[in-house]
């Protein structure tokens, strides 16, 4: 049951990778660029995410 407690973040970090992708390509920015993007909407997806799951449950 411990491990379904984080499946909110990492549905919130797998969509904050995939955008990530998706602005690099289209912006063409450079790589160190691209990796301080990616990491900061890797972890700001999987934060907010799971903060709305939060919320929702306690409803």
């Amino acid at each position: 049951m411990k491990v379904l407690e984080y499946l909110p973040y990492a549905i919130g970090c797998a969509a904050g990778l995939l955008l990530a992708l998706l602005i690099g390509a289209v912006c063409g920015l450079s790589d160190d660029v691209k990796l301080v993007e990616s990491v900061a909407l890797v972890v700001l997806g999987g934060g907010v995410a799971e903060w709305y799951w939060n919320q929702l449950s306690r409803r």
